[in-house]
Formats: C-alpha cells, structure tokens, sequence
C-alpha cells in the first residue's frame, strides 16, 4: 500500500461549513423576502413587517442548532404527497 502521507492536507472550517446570510440559509431568507414584498410593497401592509422579522429571527435561532433544518422542513412542505391504496 502506497504512503499517503505527502499528499495530506488540512481542511479548513469554512469550507465545510455552508453559506448563510445573516444566520439564516439562503432558502429561508428568499422566502422572506417575497414575503415581505408581497406583503409590504403588494398589498400595503406595513404591519407584517412585525411577523416577518419574528420568523426570520425564529429561522436564524433554529439554525444555530442545524444548519440544514430549514432546507429539510421546506423539502419536506414541498414534497408530493402520495397516498398508496
């Protein structure tokens, strides 16, 4: 068996961990967005600002716990259902 040792080499942190913006997983912050121009700037409600930064708050607590856990619950809210006979 060949030595591998020469071709060893350190893996950063950064690269196994996934990119976030502002602690939340791209997915969950798209999702807020439209939220939020649908709401805000579509049908002129200036109070779901409140909510809407509650659940960003809510998807950035649950990610500090699991990166991927918003990624699973939206896989899983968009996943056909399929009823076997």
């Amino acid at each position: 068996m060949p030595d591998l040792r020469p071709y060893a080499r350190t893996v950063r942190r950064s690269l196994l961990q996934r990119e976030m913006v502002g602690g939340v997983p791209q997915v969950g912050l798209l999702l807020l967005f439209v939220l939020g121009i649908v709401f805000v700037y579509g049908l002129r409600l200036y109070i779901a600002i409140v909510p809407i930064a509650l659940m960003f708050l809510v998807m950035r607590h649950l990610s500090k716990k699991d990166q991927w856990l918003i990624d699973i619950v939206m896989e899983n809210v968009m996943q056909k259902d399929v009823l076997l006979p």
